[in-house]
Formats: structure tokens, sequence, C-alpha cells
């Protein structure tokens, strides 16, 4: 009976310190957590001091010129520039380096039916304005006689072509050349325009691109931007 009396409290006292020890070690651990998602939030939520920049675009590419002449006005990449000028044509040229390989021609009146052009672009008239259709690829593909072979095609002559329903000349012996010339049913290398003003005139856009990269869209977007007066 002794025994059991002494030992016993013993135990219970052990327990006790055991409980003690565990739930103070919950308490230091929930206590170091707590802290953690404390600083985590006051990081969280710390507004850093700076300097908001803005980046400039680059929109030089898509800049425009409008030309404003005696017949017509239109538009080209601002680094266009006019290099020549006769009585019935205008010619501007590209500035930019690396591009300046294309030019534009607009013939007046005093249309060179008889010059070859590689491609073929038809247009439509809709009443002082144009629109066009597809470009054709290198006409020395569909005409007949044309070939690719360049040793081959400079023993041949300009031959009548015809794309789209429109006539031009092909220009096979020069199969390499990029010269994008305009037509329509109104003849060759010719589509005549009415402005409110200025009356009825023929027309005839000349675009030459010798780039490895020729860019359409110069020529496509000076005929939507033209106006006749």
């Amino acid at each position: 009976m002794d025994a059991y009396k002494y030992d016993h409290p013993a135990s219970k006292h052990k327990l006790r310190y055991v409980i003690f020890i565990v739930l103070s070690a919950a308490a230091l651990v929930g206590g170091a957590a707590g802290t953690l998602v404390w600083l985590n939030a006051r990081i969280a939520n710390k507004s850093v001091p700076g300097t908001a920049v803005s980046i400039p675009q680059n929109n030089g590419s898509s800049a425009r010129t409008a030309f404003e002449e005696s017949l017509y006005s239109f538009q080209l990449p601002s680094d266009w520039k006019i290099i020549a000028t006769k009585p019935n044509s205008i010619t501007w040229q590209a500035t930019i380096k690396g591009a300046d390989n294309r030019m534009l021609t607009i013939y007046t009146d005093v249309i060179p039916t008889t010059y070859p052009v590689n491609r073929e672009l038809p247009l439509n008239v809709s009443g002082n304005q144009i629109t066009y259709d597809d470009l054709s690829d290198n006409c020395a593909n569909f005409t007949p006689g044309g070939t690719l072979d360049t040793g081959q095609a400079v023993k041949l002559k300009p031959a009548p072509s015809v794309w789209h329903g429109v006539n031009f000349i092909c220009n096979l012996p020069q199969v390499v050349d990029n010269q994008i010339g305009t037509g329509s049913t109104a003849g060759v290398n010719t589509v005549t325009i009415t402005g409110p003003t200025k009356g009825t005139h023929n027309y005839f856009f000349l675009y030459i691109d010798r780039n490895v990269q020729p860019d359409y869209t110069i020529l496509y977007s000076a005929l939507q931007s033209f106006r006749a007066k």
C-alpha cells in the first residue's frame, strides 16, 4: 500500500510536466508562425516608391505625308520625296536607307501605253476614287512565250498579255525586274477618273520595287488615298 501511495502521485507530477512542455512548445511554434504571416502581410502590402516610365512606340513606318497636286491628292510614307517632275508625270522615291530602291510615278493624260511591266494591278473607279483587284504574279508565268530562265528571257521582246480582263504589255526580257503597272478596261496602262472640279483625266501608276523584300502595301495605300480633284 505504501508503494502505491508514493508512486502514484509521482506519476501524476511527471504527466503534468510533460503536458506543460508540449503546450509551451505548441505556443512557441504558433507564435512564430503568426509572426511570419504578419511579416509577409506587411511586406506584401508595403508600397515601394519608383518612377513610371512610358515607352514611346515607333510609328515612323505608319506616318504619312499628303501630296497635293493640281489634279489630285494622295498619300505616301513620310520619308518619300519628289525626285523628278515632268509636264505629265511626277516621280516620288523612298529615302530611308535600305528602302530607297522603291519609286512611284504617276502619269497624267499623256500615258506611255507601250511601257512594259512585270506585274499588273487592275483598277476600278468609284466616283473620284479608285479601288484595286488582285495583283498578278510575274507575268512571265502566264504570258505566252514567257520564261523565268534569265538566259532565255533576255532574248525575248515585250509581249501583250492579259490579267483579269485588263490588257497590258509584259516585260518578258527583264524577267527579274519588279515593275508594277496599273490598268483598267479603259485601256493599256490607263484608268480614267473624273474629279468634282478638274474634270476627267487619264492616269497611270507605275510602282518600281527592287528591294529584296518588296512592299506592295505602299502602292495599295497610295491608291486607296488617291482623290481626283
